[in-house]
C-alpha cells in the first residue's frame, strides 16, 4: 500500500510541476503543493489554457479515484493520514482550477506568476535560468490573455495597477543591463487584453463555491455563520484586553491613542536589517533553550534577512518569509520592507517588529518550513495547508509569550492588537465575499483596529483576490491554542516538537496523533 501511495504522489506531483512550474515552486499560491522539479526547463511557464486545465483536472480526478480506493483499504495510521491528505490536496487543486478559477477572472493572478517566475530565475545560480524565463514569458502572457473570459471591473483595475508596477520593474532591469527580450511588448498586449476583456459586475464567487472553499480548501470545517461568530468574539475579547492595557500603560487615553507611545526603534536600510538580525538570533537561542526546535532540524536551513527587492515589490506589501523549497532543507529569506511607519519623521519600527519576527521566522514560518522539508515521509514535504501555516505562525507568537520571551510592558498590548487586526481582517474577508459587507464598512472596521486610511483603502479590494485566506490567521490560532491548552501546558517545547515533525497535516489530524503521545 505504501508503495502504491508513493507512486501516486510521485506521478501527481510531477504532473503538477510540469503543467504549472512557477505556481508549484513558489509559495505564493497556497492551493498548489510546493514541488521541486528535477531538470527544470526554464523556458516553460504555467499553462492555464482552456485545453490544458480540463486535461489536468481529468488526471487529478483519476488520482483521486485511486486514493479513494486506498483510503477504503487497510492502511497503517501514517499511511492513512498520507492518503487522506493527498486526496484533499489534489481535490482542492482540481476544484480551485475548475470552480474557483482565478486564472479566468484575475489579471493579477497571471502577473503574480510572471513576477514570481522571473524572481525565481534572478535568484537561481543556473546560468540558463534568466534567459530561459525571459524567452518563454511572451508565450505565457499570450496564453493568459485567452484565459480571461469574465473579469470583474475591480479586478480589471487592480490588474492595470499591478501591470504598471511590473512594467516599471522591467525598465529598471533593462537599465541595470538585463536582457528582457520581448517582455515589454508582451505586457503591452496583455494590457490591451485586460481592457478588452468581458466585464462582469460582481467579483463574488457563487455561494456554494465559497462554502466549499472555506470549509474544504481552507480546511476550516465550519460554516460561514459559525466562523463569523468566532471572529467577532475574538475581536471583542482583544479590544477588551487593549482597553485594559491602555488604562494601565497610558491612563486617560484610548488604546488607539496609547499605541503612539509604543517604544520605537529608529532604523532604515542596512541598520534596519541589523535590528532584525539581532532579534532573530535571540529568538533562535530562546527557541532552542525551551526545546521548541526539533533536534534534527537541518543546520543547512539558513535564514537570510534582506530588504524587499524591486522585483518582488509587486507581490510583497509587508514583511514576509519566503521558503526555498527542497530536500534537504535550504532555508529561506525573511524579506523586510524598508518603507514603514515613521516616528517624528524618522523611519523605523515599533516594538511590534519583534512579534512579526516570531511569526515569520522563529518559531513561525521559517522553523515550520525547515521542519516540513526535513520530514521523514517525503510525500508530506510539498504540502502546505493555509489554515495550519498561518495558524502555527500566530501560535508561535503566543508560545514566545508563554515561555517568557515577550514579557515587556507593552508586549501584551501588542499581541492583543495583532489578534484584533487579524480578526477584523477575517470579518472583512468573510463579509466582502458573502456580500454582507460593503467596501466602506470594511474600511471602517480596519480603521477601528488601527489601520491608516490610505492602507485600509488599498488592502480592502485586494482581499477579494484570495477569498478565505484572511480567515486562516484567527481560525488557525484558535485550533492551535485549543491543542496547546490541552496537551502543551506542562511542556510547550515537547508540544511544539511533536507538532513540527508531523508536517502540515492539519490541527485536527495532529490532535488525533498527539492525544496518544502527550
Amino acid at each position: 500500500m505504501t508503495t502504491s501511495l508513493e507512486a501516486i504522489a510521485g506521478r501527481a506531483y510531477a504532473m503538477i510541476a510540469s503543467a504549472f512550474p512557477v505556481c508549484a515552486f513558489s509559495d505564493e499560491f497556497y492551493f498548489f503543493p510546493q514541488v521541486v522539479q528535477t531538470d527544470k526547463d526554464w523556458k516553460a511557464w504555467d499553462d492555464f489554457s482552456a485545453q490544458r486545465v480540463p486535461a489536468v483536472a481529468d488526471i487529478l480526478r483519476g488520482h483521486e479515484s485511486d486514493l479513494s480506493g486506498l483510503v477504503k483499504g487497510d492502511l497503517h495510521d501514517d499511511d492513512r493520514i498520507d492518503a487522506e491528505l493527498l486526496l484533499q490536496v489534489l481535490r482542492t487543486l482540481r476544484e480551485h482550477l475548475t470552480e474557483v478559477g482565478p486564472h479566468r477572472s484575475q489579471p493579477t493572478f497571471h502577473l503574480t506568476i510572471l513576477a514570481a517566475g522571473l524572481a525565481e530565475a534572478l535568484a537561481s545560480s543556473e546560468p540558463r535560468a534568466w534567459a530561459g524565463r525571459v524567452a518563454g514569458a511572451p508565450d505565457f502572457l499570450q496564453r493568459a490573455t485567452g484565459c480571461l473570459d469574465k473579469v470583474p471591473e475591480l479586478f480589471q483595475t487592480l490588474g492595470v495597477e499591478m501591470l504598471r508596477d511590473i512594467h516599471d520593474w522591467i525598465l529598471r532591469l533593462q537599465a541595470d543591463g538585463f536582457d528582457t527580450g520581448e517582455i515589454l511588448k508582451a505586457l503591452g498586449a496583455f494590457q490591451g487584453a485586460i481592457k478588452r476583456a468581458k466585464i462582469v459586475d460582481s467579483p463574488l464567487l457563487p455561494g456554494e463555491v465559497l462554502e466549499c472553499l472555506i470549509t474544504d480548501h481552507i480546511g476550516s470545517g465550519m460554516s460561514t455563520d459559525s466562523i463569523g461568530s468566532v471572529l467577532q468574539d475574538e475581536l471583542d475579547m482583544m479590544e477588551a484586553i487593549l482597553a485594559q492595557e491602555a488604562a494601565r500603560l497610558a491612563p486617560g487615553l484610548s488604546w488607539a491613542e496609547a499605541e503612539r507611545a509604543v517604544p520605537f526603534v529608529e532604523a532604515a536600510g542596512n541598520d534596519l536589517l541589523a535590528v532584525y538580525r539581532r532579534e532573530l538570533e535571540g529568538m533562535e537561542d530562546h527557541c532552542r533553550q525551551f526545546g521548541l526546535t526539533p533536534d534534527d532540524t537541518a543546520a543547512g536551513a539558513c535564514l537570510e534577512v534582506a530588504l524587499v527587492p524591486s522585483c518582488l515589490a509587486a507581490i510583497r506589501a509587508s514583511d514576509a518569509y519566503a521558503a526555498t523549497p527542497g530536500f534537504p532543507p535550504r532555508g529561506g529569506i525573511f524579506f523586510v520592507m524598508e518603507q514603514g511607519r515613521t516616528r517624528s519623521g524618522r523611519p523605523g519600527r515599533s516594538h511590534e517588529y519583534r512579534m512579526t519576527a516570531a511569526h515569520e521566522a522563529w518559531p513561525g514560518h521559517h522553523l515550520l518550513d525547515s521542519c516540513r522539508w526535513n520530514l521523514e515521509r517525503p510525500m508530506r514535504r510539498p504540502i502546505e495547508s493555509p489554515l495550519f501555516y498561518e495558524g502555527w505562525a500566530c501560535l508561535a507568537e503566543e508560545m514566545m509569550a508563554r515561555t517568557g520571551y515577550f514579557d515587556g510592558p507593552w508586549d501584551r498590548f501588542l499581541l492583543a492588537k495583532r489578534r484584533a487586526e487579524r480578526a477584523a481582517r477575517g470579518l472583512v474577508d468573510l463579509g466582502l465575499q458573502s456580500g454582507r459587507m460593503k467596501t466602506v464598512q470594511a474600511q471602517e472596521l480596519l480603521l477601528r483596529v488601527g489601520y491608516r486610511p490610505e492602507v485600509a483603502r488599498s488592502v480592502v479590494p485586494k482581499y477579494l483576490l484570495r477569498p478565505g485566506y484572511q480567515l486562516c490567521y484567527t481560525l488557525g490560532l484558535k485550533q492551535g491554542l485549543d491543542l496547546l491548552d490541552r496537551y502543551g501546558r506542562d511542556d510547550i517545547g515537547l508540544f511544539a516538537r511533536t507538532v513540527l515533525v508531523q508536517g502540515e497535516i492539519g490541527f485536527e489530524r495532529i490532535g488525533r496523533i498527539i492525544s496518544g503521545k502527550l
